[in-house]
């Protein structure tokens, strides 16, 4: 499991975006959509669909498992590059009951992948907590710009 340990970046991204959406379920299609338009022809077709995946699921996990989903809840997704690498993090209203970490899915369980997913397909991910901002989870892609 390289992200859980994971808990520092690498070097200081370069935002292009920052956006908030609701803490609703609707808002991890509108983030992905939103990630994917900012980010068009940065990569490969391969890098983005990963990203989009990568997108949905930490911010649905935001809304999932923190106080985001609460009336008036929001998630903010910023996104970057640094040293060839899409920089995602996910901002959310944190929990006092739940904290990011990898389970272990029963194989009839519908739920519990989506940081197995980041920890298997991103290129590095982590965690952490800011007393003003809330709870960031992150993740980096490798990429290469696209040939044209």
């Amino acid at each position: 499991m390289r992200g859980e340990q994971e808990t520092s970046r690498n070097a200081a991204p370069c935002f292009i975006g920052q956006r908030d959406f609701p803490g609703t379920p609707q808002s991890a299609g509108a983030a992905r959509k939103w990630v994917v338009d900012l980010l068009a022809g940065q990569a490969s077709t391969e890098v983005m669909e990963t990203l989009e995946l990568l997108v949905s699921e930490v911010v649905t996990n935001a809304i999932v498992h923190s106080d985001s989903r609460k009336p008036g809840g929001l998630v903010t997704v910023c996104a970057g590059l640094v040293e060839n690498m899409i920089h995602i993090e996910v901002i959310d209203d944190g929990s006092v009951i739940s904290v990011p970490a990898m389970r272990q899915a029963d194989d009839d369980s519908p739920g519990g992948r989506g940081l197995g997913w980041v920890d298997f397909l991103a290129t590095a991910w982590g965690t952490h907590h800011d007393e003003e901002m809330g709870r960031v989870v992150w993740f980096q892609l490798a990429y290469e710009v696209p040939s044209l």
